[in-house]
């Protein structure tokens, strides 16, 4: 591909081709390289492809949900995509849809469109301006990005990139994010974003044009002409995962490729959350033009890569009080004069004695003070709990957790009414927001009582950890947190061994107990296996001739994530290919999902299939390969389906994972 800053005569001559007026002046002058004005009656097929499912393949493996748990089924149809007076628009749906993912036939209950130019346009660097109307309403994804034309020499996603122009958040109306993704492959990934307000108070319904100007070394995003962000750092690498300087790809790898372009209306997912009652039946996502220009300095020099931070690099530690405790002020009982307390160490607002701790609001609300009458412990009054668990999050940065090092997480915490609080421990921005702890769910009651969790430091060591409390999406009210403890306690186990017949899966008979891994509170048998509900009175365990039960009552079918059965530290190995057997049924027909993947961070799932249960007994297998080496992956069968308010009973027995010769 040329990347000349001038259209090489081939550009020119594809222009003449496939559009009248490619030579046409744009706003900024100089003569667009490609465009599509959507003069038409229908989409180009010379400029643009519709992509089709709610998923893509991986390898050998099936990804859903586009790996964002995105509830919408990509069609072609003119439903959802159609050329219209100048227009192209993308229209979401709401309404039960049959489709085919991964070769089985499912129903899915929105509808909406995704087209893209891999194949027929891709460039590398130049201005690319794009005029569009985004739609509003809770889990409305639009999109307007880009991704390098396969394959990327430097991997993998997102070790080849990811330039994302414009996305909105549907039930944020006046924000807007401009990202850049990169890294090591996935799960190694980071990426840099900045999050944006629309110039003059506007909002994303309205009229704007979104657009890049990309040249080596440096990327920048603009909304109707003003500078809204820059990026200037970011790398690539090969190692799974990268380790040192010697896996970089060459500065300024991986923006240095040809990319192509993507306009999308996502629905559900991660990140905005899922639909609710408010979100409208149907939304449309409409766009005025799509240009690209080349750029002056296009073909510079990006000059020597910048001072990166990568997430090998020897960061200063903060050191360990005496008594080994990671955590400072730790009981909010230090005062400001007191001499371990520096000058730029972030504090709580209004809290007088709370140095080292901050908190973080996305769409949450919430009072923080000292409780004199509990000991001066944080408390911690939520008056809108946000949307998701980290809409109201207390949090200390700049914990030094060491690779192979066991941690311990002790606190004590209570609430006003018993609710769930997520407890994390994790990477910043620059390593993923990964959860080296997993995300772990801490049920409160109305006591004060001690709580520990203990994890394995798996990863590269990390001076700048991030512990977290996460309140957000579980309830107002108050909840207080005291005497925080993280302290290394002894050395990480290796992976854990194969049981003695090859399982990779322990007690899969469901006959053992365990003081270490003591299983499903309250059912014997059950050691090394877990449950979780999002309401955890709508679910009962039992275990009966080696056949583990889950009742499910009253169910909130909103993800089929809110019933689960788990089990954790389950090694695999990057390109080693398994085999998952077990037997189930149901009391009635239900389609359960059926994951193997990360425990934490992205959740990344390796396996990510179905299994259609009904009232007799079936065998079910699933052969996978495993996309990272991971040496505490977990097992899930994720339960929540059906109508919501029904009530059903789950049985499995006779699982086994293991790997392929």
């Amino acid at each position: 591909m040329n990347r000349s800053h001038l259209p090489s005569a081939l550009t020119l001559a594809l222009c003449a081709a496939l559009l009248a007026g490619c030579a046409r002046s744009g706003p900024t002058g100089p003569q667009a390289v490609w465009q599509d004005e959507f003069n038409g009656t229908t989409l180009s097929s010379a400029r643009w492809t519709p992509q089709i499912g709610n998923g893509f393949m991986s390898g050998n493996d099936y990804v859903s949900g586009w790996g964002n748990n995105e509830l919408q089924y990509y069609t072609d149809r003119p439903e959802n995509v159609r050329v219209e007076n100048g227009e192209l628009i993308i229209t979401a749906r709401r309404g039960a849809y049959q489709g085919s993912a991964n070769g089985q036939t499912s129903t899915f209950d929105w509808t909406s469109a995704r087209v893209r130019t891999a194949g027929k346009f891709s460039r590398a660097y130049g201005r690319f301006e794009i005029r569009a109307k985004f739609p509003t309403g809770k889990g409305l994804w639009p999109a307007i990005w880009m991704l390098p034309e396969e394959p990327s020499p430097y991997g993998t996603w997102a070790a080849g990139g990811e330039i994302d122009i414009a996305e909105g958040w549907g039930s944020k109306p006046t924000e807007l994010a401009q990202t850049l993704h990169y890294g090591g492959q996935w799960p190694n990934n980071v990426y840099s974003g900045t999050t944006v307000n629309f110039p003059n108070g506007g909002t994303m319904d309205q009229w704007h044009t979104y657009a890049v100007e990309w040249t080596p070394g440096k990327i920048q995003w603009f909304i109707d002409g003003k500078l809204t962000s820059e990026k200037t750092g970011w790398w690539s690498a090969r190692g799974a995962p990268p380790t040192s300087d010697a896996d970089l790809h060459p500065w300024p790898a991986p923006f240095d490729k040809p990319f192509h372009l993507l306009l999308n209306l996502a629905v559900g997912g991660n990140f905005d959350g899922n639909p609710n009652t408010s979100t409208p039946d149907t939304a449309e996502m409409r766009v005025d033009y799509v240009r690209v220009y080349g750029l002056t300095g296009e073909t510079a020099s990006p000059g020597p890569r910048p001072a990166t931070k990568f997430p090998w690099t020897p960061a200063v530690a903060r050191p360990a009080q005496p008594d080994g405790n990671l955590v400072f002020n730790e009981s909010f009982d230090w005062a400001d004069t007191d001499p371990r307390v520096t000058a730029d160490a972030p504090r709580l607002d209004g809290v007088t004695q709370s140095a080292y701790w901050t908190l973080f609001r996305s769409d949450g609300q919430a009072t923080l003070s000292n409780d004199a009458a509990a000991g001066k412990a944080l408390k911690v009054d939520i008056t809108n709990p946000g949307s998701v668990n980290y809409a109201v999050q207390v949090r200390q940065d700049g914990l030094n957790l060491e690779s192979g090092g066991k941690y311990e997480v002790s606190f004590d915490a209570w609430a006003q009414t018993a609710r769930p609080m997520m407890l994390k421990v994790g990477g910043g921005q620059d390593r993923g927001y990964a959860a080296y702890s997993g995300e772990q769910t801490i049920q409160l009651g109305t006591t004060k009582e001690r709580r520990t969790v203990t994890f394995d430091m798996k990863v590269t060591t990390d001076a700048a950890t991030r512990l977290e409390f996460n309140l957000g999406n579980a309830g107002t009210g108050p909840v207080w947190i005291d005497n925080v403890v993280v302290k290394r306690v002894g050395n990480a186990a290796g992976a854990r061994p194969p049981a003695a017949d090859g399982n990779l899966l322990y007690n899969a008979a469901f006959t053992q107990d365990s003081p270490n891994h003591p299983g499903i509170a309250g059912v014997p048998g059950t050691a090394y296996w877990s449950t979780w509900s999002n309401v955890p009175d709508r679910l009962t365990t039992s275990v009966s001739g080696g056949t583990v039960t889950l009742n499910v009552r009253d169910v909130d079918p909103a993800n089929n994530w809110h019933v689960q059965l788990n089990q954790t530290d389950v090694p695999l190995t990057a390109g080693k290919s398994y085999t998952l057997t077990f037997k189930g049924r149901a009391t009635d027909a239900r389609e359960v999902a059926v994951v193997i993947g990360e425990n934490g961070g992205s959740y990344a799932r390796y396996l990510d299939k179905t299994a259609a249960l009904s009232a007799t007994e079936q065998p079910f297998t699933y052969t996978f390969t495993a996309a990272a080496t991971n040496p505490a992956a977990q097992l899930q069968i994720l339960g929540a389906v059906g109508t919501p308010g029904s009530s059903y009973g789950l049985s499995f027995r006779d699982f086994r994972l293991v790997q392929n010769p």
